[in-house]
Order: C-alpha cells, then sequence, then structure tokens
C-alpha cells in the first residue's frame, strides 16, 4: 500500500508542476486522439505456457489508446493493454492492466518526433493453475519510449518499447499503434 501511495502522491505532484507550463494559451491548440496497437510482450521472472504446454516467456499484446495533447510536446493519455493469455489444458494465465500519464513528444509537432512516458499502471492477473485459481492486482509504475511518425496530420504511427512493473514482476512490451487525431 505504501508504493501505491506513493506512486500516486508522484504523478499528482508531476501533474500539478508540469500542467502550468504545458497549458496552450489557445484551447484550439488541444487535440484529442485515439488510437490502437499490438504488440509482442516478454515476462521477466514468471513463466507462462504456450499452447503445446511448453513454459513460454512471451505473449502478443493489443492495446487501445486515448489522449489529450495539452500543447505540442504534452498529452495526457490513458490506454487499456490485454497483455494475452496462455493456456495449457485447464491452466491458464492472463494479464490486463490500465495506465494513466504523461506523454512528452521531444520535437512536438514535427512530422517524426521522439517521446517518453510516465504512467501509473493499474494491473490485474488471473491465473488458474492445478484447480487453484489465484488473482492478483495492483499499481504501479510504467515507463516507456518511442518514435511517432505522423502523416497527413490527422493519422500517427508510433512504435514504442514500454516496461511495466507489476509486483516483481517486470513486462516489456514492443508495440506499434495507429493513431487517429481529431
Amino acid at each position: 500500500m505504501k508504493n501505491v501511495n506513493t506512486l500516486f502522491a508522484l504523478t499528482l505532484l508531476s501533474a500539478c508542476t508540469i500542467a502550468p507550463f504545458a497549458a496552450a494559451d489557445d484551447a484550439a491548440m488541444r487535440q484529442t486522439y485515439l488510437g490502437g496497437g499490438i504488440g509482442y510482450s516478454k515476462v521477466n521472472g514468471e513463466d507462462f505456457t504456450n499452447v503445446n504446454g511448453d513454459i513460454s516467456e512471451s505473449q502478443g499484446s493489443w492495446k487501445a489508446i486515448v489522449g489529450v495533447k495539452m500543447s505540442p510536446m504534452l498529452s495526457l493519455e490513458g490506454q487499456f493493454i490485454d497483455f494475452g493469455a496462455a493456456n495449457r489444458n485447464t491452466d491458464h494465465v492472463k494479464a490486463t492492466a490500465w495506465t494513466a500519464g504523461a506523454v512528452l513528444n521531444v520535437f512536438g509537432e514535427s512530422p517524426i518526433s521522439p517521446y517518453g512516458k510516465v504512467s501509473a499502471l493499474f494491473w490485474e492477473t488471473d491465473n488458474f493453475f492445478n484447480n487453484i485459481s489465484m488473482n492478483q492486482s495492483g499499481t504501479d509504475l510504467a515507463l516507456g519510449i518511442g518514435v511517432r511518425f505522423t502523416f497527413a496530420g490527422k493519422l500517427s504511427l508510433r512504435t514504442e518499447y514500454e516496461r511495466f512493473e507489476m509486483d516483481n514482476t517486470q513486462v516489456d512490451n514492443i508495440s506499434a499503434a495507429l493513431l487517429l487525431n481529431f
């Protein structure tokens, strides 16, 4: 619980510190974007099973994204991520998460812009082994870096690497996502 309170306090402090500097003078500068993507996750420290019943540490993933550009350089963003499921006979492992955080575009509105992001991660796992069910949930930190490619002003492609902390487990995710700017 101490980690959750610390993470919440740091996220709130960061938002309060950044917001006055990042808010655009003109409300018309703000844009909303929606998108989705697919990715590949690797889990460190926790095994998953693949379709053949063998132990595997990698999974396909997908995500839905919604965000608001507060300025050319700063966006506030939320994601839903499904890290996939691994099944073997009646055993399975499934993990999903929500994120809320900030994205900092290095070159602002440039057609090609590297970016970094920091988010609070609200995760949940559903585990079932040997007829024993164990569900877990928590709040941790997520970090990411990537490159955004903008096409015709309304459509963007993002390629990114994200690291998600789930208690003592690290999930590394590489993904590509299409975003539609409104």
